[in-house]
């Protein structure tokens, strides 16, 4: 995926998008034995857009903060909780 691809990702909002379209994360399973960067290309498959999300009917926007931890760390976190 392109850098454009994943920045229009990112920009998009729910009102941009069918409800139905958001992924529930609830619902995923990742195999916890796969190495890191396994783990973040089957979520990204799964999920289609790692920036809307879903978790039942609550939904997610992620967004990082320039001055807070890397997304490489936010990231690694969040894929190690699932």
């Amino acid at each position: 995926m392109t850098r454009e691809e994943y920045k229009h990702m990112m920009e998009l909002d729910f009102d941009d998008v069918n409800d139905e379209d958001i992924v529930d994360i609830g619902e995923l399973y990742i195999e916890p034995s796969l190495p890191i960067e396994r783990k973040r290309m089957a979520y990204v498959k799964k999920v289609k857009n790692p920036y809307l999300v879903r978790d039942g009917d609550i939904k997610i926007k992620v967004r990082f903060a320039n001055n807070g931890i890397s997304m490489e760390d936010a990231f690694k976190a969040m894929l190690l909780s699932v």
